[in-house]
C-alpha cells in the first residue's frame, strides 16, 4: 500500500527555506547559497514527498549541503543545478535505505541481545545484608591508616584533599592508601568467596 504524504511543507521546513533569503556568508560560499536560494523550496519539497518526516528532510538536506560544500564549486561539473538535485535526492535515498536496513535487521539484533542475556550465568544469589556484613568485616580487618582513608573516601564520599587534611597526610598518600585498601579488600573478599 502506497504511503500518502501531504505536499504542504511543515512550518520548520518553511522556516529553513525562508532563512535562506537572509543567510550571511562569505564570498567563497555564495555559490552554494545561490543554489539553495534558487532551488531550496523545490528540493525540500522533493525530500518531504520522498521522506515524509521533518527530521529526515533536514538531515538529508544538511548532508547534501555539507557534501556539496566539501566538494566545492569546481567539483559540480557543467550543470550545478542538476548536480544539486541529484545530491539531495541521493541523500534522501540513503536515509530511506538506512531505515529499511534498520527495520529489517532490528528484530535480529533484539533477538541476539535477548539470547546473550539468557546465556549469561546468573550471579550467585547473595543476600544484600550478607554482602554488606562481609564488607564491614573486611574493612574492620584493615590496618587503621587504610581503614581511615577508605571510610572517609568511599563511605563519607569526601574528596582526597579533605581526607588528607583530616588525617594529616598528603593527597598522594591518601590516594595510595585508598588503592592499597581496595586491593586488600578485594583479596580478603575473594578468599572468602573461594576458600
Amino acid at each position: 500500500m502506497a504511503r500518502v504524504v501531504s505536499t504542504a511543507l511543515p512550518l520548520e521546513l518553511r522556516a529553513v527555506v525562508a532563512g535562506l533569503a537572509s543567510a550571511d556568508v562569505t564570498d567563497d560560499q555564495q555559490w552554494i547559497v545561490g543554489l539553495m536560494r534558487k532551488h531550496g523550496l523545490a528540493v525540500i519539497t522533493l525530500l518531504w514527498r520522498m521522506l515524509g518526516s521533518e527530521q529526515d528532510v533536514l538531515d538529508a538536506y544538511q548532508t547534501a549541503i555539507c557534501r556539496l560544500t566539501a566538494r566545492g564549486r569546481d567539483g559540480m561539473g557543467a550543470n550545478p543545478s542538476g548536480y544539486f538535485y541529484r545530491s539531495v535526492s541521493n541523500a534522501g535515498i540513503e536515509i530511506l535505505r538506512s531505515k529499511q536496513r534498520h527495520r529489517a535487521c532490528w528484530p535480529t539484533v533484539v533477538d541476539l541481545q535477548r539470547r546473550r542475556s539468557e546465556d549469561r550465568p546468573q550471579p550467585v544469589g547473595l543476600d544484600q545484608r550478607e554482602i554488606i556484613d562481609r564488607m564491614r568485616q573486611a574493612i574492620c580487618q584493615l590496618p587503621t591508616h587504610l581503614r581511615n582513608v577508605i571510610v572517609l573516601r568511599e563511605l563519607a564520599e569526601l574528596p582526597y584533599a579533605q581526607v588528607a587534611r583530616i588525617l594529616g597526610i598528603r593527597n598522594g598518600t591518601a590516594r595510595l592508601y585508598r588503592r592499597e585498601a581496595i586491593l586488600r579488600l578485594a583479596d580478603m573478599i575473594g578468599r572468602e568467596a573461594n576458600p
